[in-house]
């Protein structure tokens, strides 16, 4: 597979006040929700709207809400206030294996069973589609070998799932995932762990899902700058709430970067992929100025 991104050249300058692209496409949106633990509110009256056929990046600081927001997204938190809508409906007035047909969840760092095969993980993908009425089928063989190519995890199938590197089990989990042939499909932070190359392989991997066969991916990540290199839409969140939602050059810039995380830095354009890139500053020299001011 070529996983180099031929994403558009940005225009690292711009600036734009805070959107959330509401007119865009859309099978899945959240309208005015608040979402909680217990008693803390995390998000409060959020809208947010993911642009069908694109890659969207969820970036913030940590504990900001992505992760939350992506829970919600998945039908895994209830909203206390709002909802999330789906193909139109309400998700929460869906039912568990509807929702599971129309979209795909990688949570964070999941955990396979003790011996289990890649083969068998990546079946379990197919568990919506089966029904008292409806049991393995060949369709069912197919979708399996069809996610194991796709992620070049074949040659791994009959493998145990604990005994392989950790960018391939990232892969064979995204297959698991893409065995359910949903045309959504949400990651949350799934080059969490990986070393560099992992990390690019794993997002060239959603690159080309995205690009060859027309996946909606949403994405929780940290890294601004791969965020900015594959992403098509960036939702900037700071306390749970959206600064900058839009395309990358519109999202990543100098200032939101100091907003959101307190960093001092420059935006170039990215030599490779014309995307933005963030070069950090010495943040303590900085802190020393301010205290000697």
């Amino acid at each position: 597979m070529n996983h180099d991104p031929t994403l558009p050249a940005t225009n690292t300058g711009s600036t734009r006040t805070p959107a959330v692209d509401g007119g865009c496409a859309s099978r899945l949106r959240a309208d005015q929700i608040q979402l909680a633990y217990d008693d803390q509110i995390v998000i409060d009256r959020l809208d947010v709207t993911i642009p069908d056929g694109q890659i969207t990046a969820i970036v913030g600081p940590n504990a900001c809400g992505k992760s939350t927001l992506l829970r919600a997204m998945a039908r895994l938190l209830k909203p206390m206030a709002g909802q999330i809508i789906l193909d139109g409906k309400q998700i929460h007035s869906l039912g568990t294996r509807e929702v599971a047909r129309r979209l795909g969840l990688l949570p964070q760092a999941p955990i396979a069973p003790d011996g289990i095969l890649v083969i068998d993980l990546v079946a379990r993908g197919r568990t919506p589609h089966q029904t008292v009425f409806r049991q393995w089928s060949t369709n069912d063989e197919q979708a399996v070998r069809n996610a194991l190519e796709v992620t070049d995890t074949l040659d791994l199938a009959e493998r145990r799932v604990d005994e392989i590197s950790g960018g391939q089990r990232q892969r064979v989990w995204i297959a698991m995932a893409l065995a359910q042939e949903t045309e959504l499909l949400l990651l949350d932070e799934p080059t969490t762990f990986l070393d560099i190359s992992h990390q690019l392989d794993v997002l060239g991997l959603i690159h080309d899902l995205n690009r060859e066969r027309g996946r909606t991916i949403v994405a929780v990540l940290h890294d601004l700058n791969l965020a900015s290199r594959y992403a098509h839409h960036i939702i900037m969140l700071r306390n749970g709430a959206i600064v900058e939602a839009g395309h990358p050059s519109d999202v990543i810039t100098d200032r939101s970067v100091h907003d959101v995380f307190g960093l001092r830095c420059a935006v170039i354009d990215d030599p490779i992929s014309h995307t933005p890139l963030v070069i950090p500053a010495d943040n303590r020299t900085h802190r020393t100025n301010q205290q000697t001011q």
